[in-house]
């Protein structure tokens, strides 16, 4: 099954490009502190994707003293060990403001993307690890206010690309994501519950679980109290998990939402089905802000992700925490050698 660090036991470890996300907030910063922390073990296998000057400026911010390489592509395989660390080199056009969403940042942070997905879809071993971007820098720059994981899919040219937190040896799937919470409740249906069930096994057992231990989260307080606080449990979702069943899936549910995150954490489950966003991120972030890691599944490369967001209050002050980064890059790597 899926282990959330690296396996120091393998020799080999694979490559991973690291898309340094929107320039005015956090990403560059944890990028380098990041660096920093796997040391020379990871040294060549780790290419921080973006403009090279604001990334050395970044470096500096780190603390991190070794001199940097500028590359414009992959180097060959003869020349991948090496304790420099390389900057894959996507040139800034205009410099954005820092600290604030604007056009200039999010055009840069898609330009990088789509340098990281161009060179994964080439490079089928690759792997890829996002720090984060702004919906309102990729709104102002044209690109509709839209996350990673909808980019990505246009990008690999996708119909659907599931998000998955791990946290600790959880697994959280989401039913609906960016949504009003009025929108979200309007789509908890039967029927989408139900597919999202079978989507979340088939992802499990991707991710290595023979017969994964599902659980399906309720959506009204106390799980409904019998429809006295709601019928969603009775009408929806109780009905999608029946049927699940009979189609052989390990599910249950629903459970209140104040309690299956913990028994989930507590070993009793593999994998949550949150139903709407903040449900299951309430939940992941509260017992491990920095050690949550999100997985892509259904690209045709690797991808993980930090699971917070760009930090302009804190950007370019040296303050950014680069643990949940670590912990993405080397899970992307663990994930990247098992397809191998």
């Amino acid at each position: 099954m899926l282990g959330g660090g690296a396996d120091k036991g393998s020799a080999i470890i694979p490559q991973v490009l690291v898309s340094t996300g929107d320039p005015a907030g956090i990403g560059p910063e944890i990028c380098m502190k990041a660096f920093k922390i796997l040391g020379p073990e990871w040294a060549g296998r780790i290419f921080p994707v973006g403009d090279f000057d604001l990334l050395s400026e970044a470096a500096r911010l780190a603390g991190y003293r070794e001199p940097l390489l500028k590359v414009t592509g992959l180097p060959k395989e003869k020349d991948r060990v090496s304790e420099r660390c390389r900057i894959l080199h996507v040139p800034l056009r205009q410099s954005p403001p820092r600290g604030i969403p604007s056009a200039p940042a999010g055009r840069h942070a898609y330009e990088i993307l789509k340098t990281c997905v161009r060179l994964c879809m080439e490079h089928p071993n690759l792997a890829l690890v996002t720090c984060p971007i702004h919906k309102e820098s990729m709104k102002q720059a044209g690109y509709g206010p839209r996350g990673h994981t909808e980019l990505l899919a246009d990008l690999a040219v996708v119909a659907r690309v599931e998000t998955v937190f791990c946290v600790g040896d959880l697994k959280i799937f989401f039913l609906t994501r960016h949504l009003s919470l009025r929108e979200a409740i309007e789509r908890v249906k039967k029927e989408r519950i139900r597919q999202a069930v079978l989507r979340m096994e088939r992802s499990m057992k991707d991710l290595g679980y023979e017969r994964p231990r599902l659980a399906v989260a309720s959506l009204n307080p106390h799980g409904g109290e019998g429809g006295l606080f709601g019928r969603e449990e009775i009408d929806e979702i109780l009905p999608a998990v029946a049927e699940a069943r009979k189609l052989g899936v390990n599910v249950e549910g629903p459970f209140p939402a104040d309690s299956v995150f913990h028994l989930g954490l507590e070993g009793r489950f593999d994998a949550v089905l949150s139903l709407f966003h903040d449900q299951g991120h309430i939940a992941a972030k509260t017992r491990a802000f920095f050690q949550t890691v999100t997985i892509s599944l259904g690209l045709p490369f690797v991808r993980t992700s930090v699971d917070h967001g760009t930090g302009m209050d804190i950007a370019w002050k040296g303050l950014a925490n680069p643990e949940s980064l670590v912990r993405a890059i080397e899970l992307a790597a663990n994930l990247a050698r098992k397809k191998a």
